[in-house]
């Protein structure tokens, strides 16, 4: 995991979004033990204060769980959570440019047909030739 010092995103957050990452990609499985706060800190050069709020808003969240001297681990939700955080995003996306494209008074089947032009070209940039 890496830490962006220059961006506009609190480091705490960024903590826990490479959390997340991990979890979403299967580097972290549940029931797996995280570092601890020192650890984390240490490898990031961070202070112990961010990580440990990093790992209270995951406990909070329910990413991971805190057993007292034994340190934290992913939850078996943790998974779940995840991927219910990544479609939400996606929708919430989808929801942006939708509400954009009515704004620019495109109608349903104008706003499909650019959606349909723009997944034709991920295809064509992930190698994969239209149907």
């Amino acid at each position: 995991m890496k830490i962006d010092l220059a961006s506009y995103v609190p480091i705490y957050e960024q903590i826990k979004a490479g959390i997340k990452r991990q979890i979403s990609l299967g580097f972290l499985k549940p029931r797996e033990p995280l570092p601890s706060i020192r650890d984390l800190a240490e490898d990031l050069i961070v202070n112990p204060n961010t990580v440990a709020r990093a790992y209270r808003e995951l406990e909070r969240d329910g990413y991971i769980t805190a057993r007292k001297g034994l340190g934290s681990f992913v939850t078996e939700d943790s998974s779940r959570l995840v991927e219910e955080t990544r479609i939400s995003m996606a929708a919430r996306a989808f929801d942006q440019a939708i509400a954009e494209a009515l704004k620019l008074d495109f109608n349903d089947e104008e706003i499909r047909r650019i959606f349909e032009e723009r997944m034709g070209l991920v295809g064509e940039i992930n190698g994969e030739k239209n149907g």
